[in-house]
């Protein structure tokens, strides 16, 4: 059985998306889950080559039937629209954005057509992306644009460690007024359905509370009785194995601990600072950085880095590849578990 076919798309030139697809595509690990291809222009990678000292063949590709299996060589599926930009790093340009679209745009035509099997991105600077008048708060919610998604969760994954979001890009203070039953809901079965096609077959779930101490039986908000313990009690009568609502400042803990398969969270940062501080290793300029974005509930695969642009270190050729090729291994494992799904039905 052929290896699922991935899309890397370059996302901001003007960051250190290319120099980390460049250091995934000569990967091992990478090659060994999937074959890749990119989607780009050929610019930033020519650039990143040279401070990298590598030199690369790029070569245009067009199908599956098309890969280039050379040692240098680069199998990249160039964008119409979006050439005009500046090779220049960590700078906020309109047309920087527009690259950066045009790329996410092909990335979803191709794998809505079925031409590739999945899609892994690179950073982008949203600031760029809105000043090309693409008016998204980030990739999660221009896939779901370009999809037609409905319900949609955002994943982030360190290994074995998985947390899921029931709000994501909202202000703290408009957070508790989408903490709904439903919404909480939708939000688990969506992990458990992800779990699934990474193999788990009894998925086993927490969910946290909003509020400190998952708010002390309603001495510090209602939330959690009100909303996430009834959310919890359904899930349980449709079979899943869910439990809490847990204090949000142990939960997190005894889910990198191994006690459960995923977590969800009530909001953004309780937990992105969770499942960062444990993937984030930053020294001055030396960096590791590990984790995976997945955005659930879109009719393709989509993975993500969990870092951003970098642009304080773009262009220094020290970026770190890590979060990258970790995200072409989850996609590359959920697009086998789609394979393997669609074949048992």
């Amino acid at each position: 059985m052929r290896k699922p076919l991935c899309a890397l798309t370059m996302g901001d030139p003007a960051g250190i998306g290319p120099e980390v697809i460049l250091k995934t595509v000569f990967s091992a690990r990478a090659n060994d889950a999937a074959d890749l291809a990119v989607v780009g222009f050929p610019g930033p990678f020519e650039r990143d080559a040279a401070v990298l000292g590598i030199k690369i063949a790029i070569h245009q590709f067009h199908s599956h039937r098309d890969l280039a299996r050379a040692p240098n060589a680069l199998n990249l599926i160039v964008p119409e629209g979006g050439e005009d930009f500046p090779l220049d790093y960590s700078t906020v340009d309109a047309r920087c954005g527009k690259a950066a679209a045009r790329c996410i745009e092909r990335s979803a035509e191709l794998a809505l057509a079925g031409e590739v099997d999945a899609v892994a991105t690179a950073p982008i600077s949203k600031e760029s992306l809105n000043l090309a008048g693409y008016k998204f708060p980030g990739h999660t919610e221009f896939y779901r644009h370009l999809t037609g998604a409905a319900d949609i969760a955002m994943l982030l994954s360190l290994g074995a460690f998985r947390v899921v979001h029931v709000v994501t890009h909202t202000a703290i203070r408009d957070v508790p007024a989408l903490i709904r039953k439903d919404r909480i809901i939708r939000t688990a079965l969506l992990l458990e359905d992800a779990l699934r096609l990474l193999g788990i077959s009894r998925p086993r779930i927490a969910v946290s509370g909003l509020n400190p101490h998952a708010g002390e039986a309603g001495l510090f908000g209602g939330e959690e009785i009100e909303e996430i313990a009834p959310a919890v009690g359904e899930l349980r009568t449709r079979g899943l194995e869910v439990s809490g609502p847990y204090p949000p400042d142990t939960v997190f803990a005894r889910a990198y601990g191994g006690e459960f398969d995923g977590v969800v969270a009530m909001y953004h940062d309780q937990g992105h600072i969770a499942l960062k501080l444990a993937g984030f290793r930053l020294s001055g300029e030396a960096r590791e950085v590990g984790g995976v974005n997945t955005t659930l509930g879109l009719p393709i695969i989509r993975t993500s880095v969990d870092h951003g642009t970098a642009f304080d270190i773009a262009g220094k050729g020290i970026a770190s590849a890590t979060s990258m090729i970790e995200a072409v291994e989850t996609a590359a494992a959920l697009a086998r578990g789609m394979s393997a799904r669609r074949k048992s039905d």
